[in-house]
Order: structure tokens, then C-alpha cells, then sequence
């Protein structure tokens, strides 16, 4: 049986390196995972499968339709109790903690270069079976065996030396040293020795090359890995975009870190063979690549359970629950404002994104459409995930994590445009040929569809100057103490432009609480610490409704009582009556009946765009799209491919005897189930009909 190759690292000690192989630390738990479970994107299966995978579930749900963050289940061999928190004896001790970061990648066609030193790699198969390393070139240089490592070897003309993926848009993936400047690489997209993309790591920067008739011309450069080091590098092939990442196993110095874009330059869109080449000089046999195949980063995440228990089959056993920073940022609120003009989906994105501390140097954020026109928004008491959902809707796009912890923003149009006009695979209820399914459920996808699509959003009045909140009791302050208030506005929608509250004017102070007794308004400072949005909590920068107001006794031994306290901001936004933009398919509604659908926009705040995405999202759901849920089990080459190397908004093509069908389809979700003790991996996908 054939099935991809699984790597799982925990980052046990949080110090960013993946690659410590000491007892105390051993981020590499493979060895230990029993069982793994995984699912990504939209929930898979509006019905059962038999022999389903993970967390298939039964029945469509009221988030049925939205991505959710991927999750990561795994059953760790316990019988040491490495895995037992409570263990005051196990090397983990004191580490074994939620949030610690999980990294998870499968591979296909996968080789270790296990076997006898000095054997050459044309015509070997990796033990674990696939597809036979293919020789491109002609001479004496080579690649060989070497203490589970390919050397190259030197010899005139240089080598180059390929596996057959079976598909141009694969991910590649290897282990490399660096010891040579630019004398080796990987080979992508080959033809032949004459015709191939490469790419070339050298000491100043890391170059993709279009070879043609053998020449080699740059297309673009990146960023150099350092010699020395070694590298965990991603290659990403996605029509015509070609992209490099690259993770410092030694020293965490970078960690999934994009290093080359290529741009946009394809090479061969359907040559699946990739490889390694390097130039055949002495320089290139110093140069060190391990662990060559298709590896794909499917899960970045964190733990957010650990949980040792007594399995009556598996014994002791320690369950890990994992999940991706889309969980993570369902889990933080935000309290802020959006007051530019002309905002897009994608500038939205990204400053929902920094308020939430999340990285910049991890996303892929479409443009998309303008949404925000001229009025402020806030984001005032919402999780930054409930946030980007909105964003999505009101967008008519999608976002998700990927498999490397990139948060990804696809735009209405996305599926519209190549590389999504390509089917990548055909799937069929037969394995006489090509990929294969097993078990298959069809819906007619009615419960997806709406055929009359409301937008509806409101603007806002600026009433100008207004008080804003008052405070409702009378709290005392401690002498020498201070207290802070968050003040929220129940009147106005958005407040802009707080002022400085003014003595006496906005806010007053008594030794007494009925404010007879002596006038403490003077020991009193009152301030509004972020204001200018800043905030020791991250995402949080209090504006939007109200903000955070600090309030100082200076007086040595009396208590203070605040017996006023109230804010005044210079613009205050009363909401106004909705206004709705309703798009209808009338045919579909004579067809098939009444499917009402809707949009209450935290965003737009205009009619053309209310207008835009209300027949945007007509188009997309007007009529039913009809959805599958395919069960994939491993067992060969194709289905071993495909499982590893398919992503979300792939479109593939299904044909089935019975039910009769073939048709095109999106990927909208996926999950994977794996067994240790077996090796058996089995897939569930969930496809949407183009």
C-alpha cells in the first residue's frame, strides 16, 4: 500500500527551532502519533460517509457554509508518560502547556536516501514505494547515496535528476545545505535537460532560472540561505505563481519565511517532473539535500488541550487537540475604528489583521472590492475572527489559514481566473485509471442556494459635538490609588475625535459621595491612556464607541469620590435607518421555489457597493450547486498525489457510473485521518459544483 509520508513537530521548549533531536525537547512526536485526524476549510459532507475520516459530520449546519479554522487531533503513545503533564519526571516537564506551536506536513512521493553509500539515484524508489528517479542529463556527474543524504557528483555537464509528480501545480519540498555559492538546486517543471525551471541558491540571493535550449536566464531573486545552515525549503507551484519558503532548522532564525516570489513565471504548466540538479563542479559535492519529495505544510497551529487517558485498546495514550491562528484570532477581541476613506476588503483585512498582532510577513490578502466609501466603522467588542467573516461575506470572497500559517484572502473574483479555470485532477469511481473515490454522497446543494440576496446597510449621521457616555455611579478612589473606566456609548454607532476630559466640566470629585463634602475635583487627573490607539493589550486600542479613562487621586490620605465623570467627542455618528439593496433570480425562484439569503454589513456603507455585492453573491448562489463528499483512501501513486498536493478553490473533475455523474467542482473543504499503527491514511473531500 502506498501513502504519503507524515512529519509532526511540536515546539515543546517555544524557541522557534524545529529541528532538536535531544531527549528533552524531541520537537519530532511522529514516532509517537497513533492517530492523526485533520480537517480544513468549509465542514466536510452535508451527509455521512461510510468509514469517514476525523470529524466528518452529518447534516448541514448553520455555519456550513463558512471555513472554519483547521484542527489537528493526535493520539501520542503515552506508555512512559513523556506525555503526562502531571509527570514531574518526563524530559517535558514544565513544557507540556497549551499554546505551544504544532507544525504538521505530509509528503508525496517522499525519499529519505536511506541505502548503501555511493549508489547512484537513477532508477531508484524510495523504500517506502513511488515513482522512480528519472536521469535528465548526460555525462559522468551525478547524485548519490550518503549517510541518508544525495551528494552530488562531480563530473563535466553537470546532472540533473527528477521524480515524476504527476502535476505541474505540485509543492516540493527538501532538507539542503548550502556549501557551494550557486552551484546547486532543485529542478522544476522539467521537459527535458534542455527545457526546465531551476532554482539556485548562491551566497547572494536565491535565483529562479528559465532554462531553455539549455541556457539558463534569471527571472527573479530572493533572499540567500546562509552556508552552513540547514533548511527546511517549501516550494509552492500554483499556475503561475512559483514560490520559495524556507524554515531554519538549526537556530530558528526563520520559520516558513518566504524567500522567492517568482512573479508570475510559470515555466512548463504541465510538466510534472521536479528534481535536483547541480553543475558538476567539485564546489557542488559539498552541498547536502535530504528528505526530497512533495512535501506540503497542511497545519500551523497551536495546542489547546492536552489530555492523557487510558485508551481500553491503545492503552496510555496522551490526546492532543490543536488549532490554527484563525482559531486563535476567533478568540480576540477588538475594540477599534476604521476612519479612512476608500477602504478596500484587503486594507480592512490587514488592519483588523495588525490589531490583532498578527504578523504581517504571514498573508495573502487580496485587494478585493471598495467597501468603506467615506464613513468611519467600528470595531468595537467583536472577535477580530467574527470580524473577517463579515469581511468575507460582505466581500463575496473566502479566508482561511493555509497549511503553513499564511492567513489568506481570496477576492469575489479569485475562482473566476487561472489558475482555477484548469481542472487539476480527474477523479473516478474506478481505480483502473487515475485517482479514484471510494464512497460518495451527492446533495443537490438546494441548502446552499439563495435566489433572493439582500444587502443591507446603514450610514451614519454626525451629530458633531456630543457627550457620549456618563459615568452611572460614584465609585471612590482610593489616596494615591487609580481606577480606569471603559466607556462605551450607548447612543452613538462610531465616535471619533475624544476630548481630553476638562475639570469640573467633565468630571468632578468629593470627599463625600452626595459631593457635600470638601471639593477633592483638583486632586483628581483624569486622562485617556489610548487615545492615540495604543494599548498594552493586543487588538485592543479602545476607539470606535467609547475608549478606556483613567482617573488619578493625587490626594495623600483622602479617598475621592467621582461624582461625575462623562466624555465628549467632537464627532458622533447616530446610525440611520437601514437601506437594502435585494437581488432576485427569478427563474430560479419559479424553479425551485422561495431561498431567501442576506448580508447585515458591518461595512458598506454605500448603495454600489451594497448593490455590487448583493448580485455578486446572486451569481454565486442563485441557483443550487450540487455538492459531493468523496472518501480517498491512499492505496497508490494517484491517490497519494492527490491527498497531499490538492489545496482549497483547486477545481477537479468527478465522474462516477452510479450515480451518473461528471461534472467540474471546487474543493471546499478536506479531511485526513492517519494511523500509526497501520500506516493507512484516508481522505474526505468536500466539493462544491462550478
Amino acid at each position: 500500500m502506498v501513502s504519503p509520508y507524515w512529519r509532526i513537530w511540536v515546539d515543546w521548549n517555544d524557541n522557534g527551532i524545529w529541528d532538536e533531536s535531544k531527549d528533552d525537547y524531541r520537537e519530532d512526536v511522529t514516532g509517537d502519533v497513533l492517530e492523526l485526524d485533520w480537517r480544513w476549510g468549509k465542514p466536510v459532507g452535508s451527509a455521512s460517509v461510510s468509514g469517514s475520516a476525523g470529524s466528518g459530520r452529518a447534516g448541514r449546519s448553520s455555519r456550513a457554509d463558512r471555513t472554519e479554522p483547521a484542527r489537528l487531533s493526535l493520539t501520542l503513545g503515552n506508555q512512559g508518560q513523556r506525555y503526562s503533564p502531571g509527570n514531574s519526571a518526563s524530559p517535558l516537564a514544565g513544557n507540556l502547556a497549551a499554546g505551544r506551536r504544532v507544525w504538521a506536513a505530509f509528503a508525496y512521493p517522499h525519499d529519505d536516501f536511506a541505502g548503501t553509500n555511493g549508489t547512484d539515484l537513477r532508477g531508484r524508489i524510495a523504500p517506502g514505494g513511488g515513482p522512480a528517479w528519472s536521469r535528465q542529463s548526460a555525462g559522468a556527474a551525478g547524485f548519490t547515496l550518503q549517510d541518508g543524504t544525495a551528494r552530488p557528483t562531480a563530473g563535466s555537464g553537470g546532472a540533473i535528476y527528477t521524480l515524476d509528480f504527476g502535476d505541474a501545480d505540485a509543492h516540493v519540498g527538501f532538507r539542503y545545505r548550502r556549501s557551494g555559492n550557486g552551484v546547486s538546486g532543485v529542478a522544476l517543471r522539467c521537459r527535458n535537460r534542455w527545457d526546465y525551471l531551476r532554482v539556485r541558491f548562491g551566497s547572494s540571493g536565491t535565483f529562479l532560472e528559465d532554462v531553455t535550449f539549455g541556457y539558463p536566464s534569471t527571472l527573479r531573486r530572493g533572499d540567500a540561505l546562509s552556508a552552513g545552515v540547514n533548511y527546511l525549503v517549501e516550494i509552492e507551484m500554483h499556475g503561475s505563481a512559483v514560490r520559495l519558503y524556507a524554515t531554519d532548522l538549526d537556530a530558528g532564525a526563520m520559520e516558513r519565511k518566504e524567500i522567492l516570489d517568482g512573479g508570475g513565471n510559470a515555466g512548463n504548466g504541465t510538466a510534472g517532473e521536479h528534481g535536483l540538479w547541480h553543475d558538476g563542479s567539485a564546489a557542488a559535492a559539498n552541498d547536502v539535500f535530504a528528505e526530497f519529495g512533495g512535501w506540503r505544510s497542511f497545519f500551523c497551529g497551536a495546542l489547546t488541550r492536552i489530555s492523557p487517558e487510558l485508551d481500553p485498546e491503545l492503552g496510555p495514550v496522551c490526546r492532543c487537540l490543536a488549532g490554527d491562528d484563525l482559531y486563535g484570532l476567533g478568540r480576540l477581541t477588538l475594540y477599534n475604528l476604521l476612519n479612512s476613506r476608500n477602504l478596500s476588503t484587503g486594507a480592512i483585512a490587514n488592519g483588523i489583521l495588525t490589531w490583532a498582532g498578527f504578523s504581517p510577513n504571514y498573508r495573502r490578502v487580496a485587494t478585493g472590492r471598495t467597501l468603506i466609501a467615506t464613513e468611519p466603522r467600528a470595531l468595537w467588542r467583536v472577535s477580530a475572527g467574527a470580524a473577517l467573516e463579515s469581511l468575507a461575506e460582505e466581500e463575496n470572497g473566502l479566508i482561511y489559514m493555509d497549511g503553513r500559517g499564511y492567513f489568506r484572502l481570496e477576492s469575489a473574483g479569485h475562482r473566476q481566473a487561472a489558475p482555477h479555470t484548469a481542472i487539476r485532477a480527474t477523479l473516478r469511481d474506478t481505480s483502473a485509471v487515475g485517482p479514484y473515490f471510494t464512497d460518495l454522497v451527492w446533495d443537490e446543494g438546494r441548502g446552499g442556494m439563495e435566489n433572493a440576496v439582500t444587502f443591507r446597510y446603514r450610514r451614519g449621521d454626525n451629530k458633531g459635538l456630543q457627550e457620549i457616555w456618563r459615568l452611572g455611579d460614584v465609585p471612590v478612589i482610593p489616596a494615591g490609588a487609580s481606577r480606569d473606566f471603559l466607556a462605551e456609548s450607548g447612543a452613538y454607532a462610531v465616535v471619533d475625535s475624544i476630548r481630553a476630559p476638562a475639570a469640573n466640566t467633565d468630571y468632578t470629585g468629593n470627599s463625600r459621595a452626595d459631593g457635600q463634602g470638601t471639593d477633592l475635583t483638583g486632586s483628581l487627573t483624569v486622562t485617556l491612556p489610548y487615545a492615540a490607539g495604543n494599548s498594552p493589550v493586543t487588538g485592543a486600542a479602545y476607539r470606535g464607541r467609547g475608549t478606556v479613562v483613567r482617573v488619578a487621586n493625587g490626594h495623600a490620605t483622602t479617598p475621592a469620590y467621582l461624582t461625575k465623570l462623562q466624555l465628549r467627542a467632537d464627532r458622533a455618528y447616530a446610525a440611520t435607518e437601514p437601506t437594502s439593496y435585494l437581488a432576485e433570480n427569478a427563474v430560479s425562484r419559479s424553479a425551485h421555489g422561495l431561498y431567501e439569503g442576506g448580508v447585515e454589513c458591518r461595512y458598506i456603507d454605500n448603495y454600489d457597493a451594497a448593490r455590487q455585492g448583493a448580485e455578486a453573491r446572486l451569481t454565486q448562489k442563485g441557483l443550487p450547486h450540487a455538492r459531493l463528499t468523496l472518501a480517498i483512501p491512499a492505496g497508490g501513486d494517484d491517490n497519494a498525489a492527490q491527498i497531499v498536493h490538492r489545496v482549497i478553490s483547486d477545481r477537479v473533475r468527478v465522474i462516477c457510473g452510479n450515480p451518473s455523474l461528471d461534472g467540474n467542482y471546487y474543493v471546499e473543504g478536506m479531511e485526513v485521518s492517519a494511523r500509526g499503527r497501520t500506516g493507512e491514511v484516508r481522505a474526505l473531500w468536500r466539493l462544491e459544483e462550478v
